[in-house]
């Protein structure tokens, strides 16, 4: 028996997705923030015991885990990075490169930690002693990493090199004192100086929790039975072990897996517009995947910090289960951007939490049964919700708590329609031709009103709707990327030599990557390569990726020359300069087969529950609850009508319908 472990770990909750014997199960346990360790291992333990095996049974046979998790996300929206130290070129000290003051500066470094250097001309060397003073200033002023971002360090890195050098002779990496000291040409080989500076900023500023958690995690697996590596997913939707991973491509990877899931059932349905919905503890994300592919982008805004790398287009939303609600002066409610988190929580988890949230406005509402949250393993307090609804929200704006808890679901969907409207528009695309796909353990309660503010016809809640980021991950392959500088020239009448440079740079880099897999275990036989070119022509300049097979021959040429002209809008192009070539290495690894069954007819009263009191539109109705993992092929459920899990709730409103398909997962159409 062979199995395939998922875990994406929330601000809130730690999903896990597992695959083995024919069958797939999922658990979900609370974040534990003081050491995420402890929540993996949990997640792998629940898992285990869904098979009736132990942690060290399962992972005996275990083929692969991957992981995904919002922790680098969260730790820059709370600032809670370590204190960093920078040292650039003199001059450049507020900038940092960019066109005026760096948004980096007061965020994640105070201005006081950035120190500039003198860099000499040609050959000479950097002063001596004005990097000993820049380095001790900093270590003086309690920097626990030092970045080095020198000016044209992409192109020659000897000055960074020197700095680390004279840094490792006066804090040999024995002391107690040493600190660590990260180059910028190391996690970025752009020629943007503004960019890179932030990419190696932001590295430094998620790297310390990010090595110590996977080292750790991995350590820890191996010890009870795992052999392989520990595979972590990129925010770009590839997979690579610890060792290949920096930092910063972590960033929102969580939301990442939650896309690649997205595409992989987009693709399984046949479904050539998709807009993806996922509400979990804290936020929301947002993503649209058309013609089964997910968007990509180059460059991205981390917090308000412009960086070029590449990842998967995913929007966040202040909109989650732990998102607090408060009173606006027009009898409004304004909901977000903070969040309770996993710790206190909403106030229902009766952990301290003081502050009234979307969760503890479901179990007002009816629609979370307070005894049956997780399954049950926690009991939550509806009286406490109740009375911070009444105290910090429904008493300052003169409503009943009821109300008060309608107001607070309705701002819910209002910025996630909102957001989901703005980025349909923006593609130009019509709501109407998309169906929702609605995930996450909050994404059940609020995507009827969500599509219908929007405009979507059709939605799809799936079975494992609550780990569905989990589910992604599990659509990951490993992906490396390979990148080098380049001054080559690309021309139509290109000779033989032309395309042998070319050739050769590209193959270089295909050696690396065929090394690298090749000693993580992966045979290179079964690794595919794409390729992506940085370029300019005159005043135009793109990104794009080449549509060509490699090696490159003659015809290839023209083929990258008319990509270029209409992805720079240059017209017409017969010469462009490469300024980068990167190499995109893929090796398949172990994906989930999801079972199908067969029709058991319409009438779903095998999984009726029973009813309670739910509150719809502006008063409680008797509703028929349903138990999820009840429902059977071709059951049709008609609202109103409440299906609950374990780990989800979905709301099915009058006038709707909730159809299950031959994946067990749900459609919800107008009756």
């Amino acid at each position: 028996m062979k199995f395939t472990i998922d875990i994406d770990n929330g601000g809130t909750f730690t999903d896990g997705f597992f695959t083995g014997d024919g069958r797939i199960e999922w658990v979900k346990v609370d974040t534990t923030p003081h050491d995420l360790t402890v929540c993996f291992l949990k997640c792998i333990e629940d898992g285990a015991a869904k098979f009736g095996l132990t942690a060290r049974q399962m992972l005996h046979e275990t083929e692969v885990i991957r992981f995904s998790s919002t922790h680098a996300t969260n730790t820059l929206i709370q600032r809670a990075g370590p204190r960093l130290g920078l040292i650039v070129t003199r001059g450049y000290e507020e900038s940092l490169y960019s066109p005026g003051r760096s948004p980096a500066l007061d965020f994640i470094i105070p201005p006081e930690m950035v120190v500039g250097i003198d860099e000499p001309s040609g050959k000479n060397d950097i002063d001596r002693e004005q990097v000993r003073a820049a380095i001790r200033g900093l270590l003086g002023r309690g920097a626990r990493i030092i970045v080095v971002s020198l000016q044209g360090s992409h192109l020659d890195n000897r000055h960074e090199l020197r700095v680390r050098q004279i840094a490792d002779e006066d804090y040999p990496k024995h002391y107690l004192g040493a600190v660590p000291l990260l180059l910028s040409d190391e996690v970025s080989t752009t020629s943007d100086e503004a960019s890179r500076t932030n990419v190696a900023l932001l590295n430094a500023y998620f790297h310390p929790d990010m090595v110590r958690f996977l080292y750790k995690a991995e350590d820890d697996v191996r010890k009870i039975g795992y052999r392989k590596p520990l595979l972590v997913v990129h925010a770009d939707g590839g997979v690579a072990r610890v060792a290949k991973t920096t930092a910063i491509t972590t960033y929102n990877s969580g939301p990442s897996a939650g896309v690649l899931g997205t595409a992989y059932m987009s693709q399984r349905y046949h479904l050539p517009r998709v807009a993806s919905l996922d509400i979990g503890g804290t936020s929301a994300d947002i993503s649209l995947v058309i013609d089964g592919r997910p968007g990509y982008k180059r460059e991205a805004l981390l917090e308000g910090i412009p960086v070029k790398i590449p990842v998967i287009e995913v929007y966040p939303a202040a909109a989650g289960g732990g998102s607090v609600a408060r009173p606006t002066g027009n009898k409004g409610v304004k909901v977000g951007p903070d969040s309770a988190g996993a710790m206190p929580g909403p106030a229902c988890y009766g952990l301290g939490g003081t502050e009234a949230t979307s969760t503890d406005a479901g179990i007002v509402l009816g629609y979370i049964d307070p005894a049956y949250f997780l399954g049950g393993k926690r009991q939550l307090d509806a009286t406490r919700a109740r009375e911070v609804i009444e105290e910090n929200v429904a008493r300052p704006l003169g409503v009943s708590v009821e109300a008060c808890a309608r107001l607070i679901t309705r701002a819910m969907e209002d910025i996630c329609a909102e957001d989901i409207g703005q980025l349909i528009a923006a593609g130009g695309y019509k709501p109407q031709d998309f169906v929702l796909f609605s995930f996450g353990g909050g994404g059940g309660l609020y995507c009827c009103g969500i599509a219908d503010k929007v405009g979507i016809p059709k939605v799809y809640s799936f079975r494992f709707s609550s780990v569905f980021s989990a589910f992604g991950s599990s659509c990951a392959d490993v992906q490396h990327i390979y990148e080098t500088l380049s001054k080559q020239r690309l021309s139509r009448q290109a000779d033989q030599k032309q395309l042998d440079v070319f050739n050769k740079t590209v193959k270089d880099l295909q050696k690396a990557a065929l090394r690298d897999m090749r000693g993580e275990g992966f045979p290179p036989d079964k690794v595919s390569f794409s390729l992506e070119l940085e370029a300019s022509a005159g005043k135009a300049a793109a990104t794009f990726d080449a549509p060509v097979t490699l090696p490159l021959e003659a015809g290839d040429i023209g083929k990258i020359l008319d990509t270029f002209a209409a992805q720079s809008g240059a017209g017409s192009v017969d010469e462009l300069k490469v300024n980068l070539v990167r190499l995109r290495a893929i090796s398949p690894v172990a994906h989930p087969e999801l079972a199908t069954y067969k029709p058991a007819g319409a009438d779903p009263k095998k999984a009726l529950k029973g009813q309670r009191d739910v509150y719809w539109k502006d008063r409680f109705i008797k509703t028929s609850i349903y138990e999820q993992g009840k429902l059977e092929c071709g059951n049709v459920v008609k609202g109103p009508a409440v299906i609950e899990s374990e780990d989800t709730t979905i709301l099915i409103p009058d006038g709707k319908k909730y159809t299950v398909d031959s994946l067990l997962n749900g459609v919800i159409e107008s009756a």
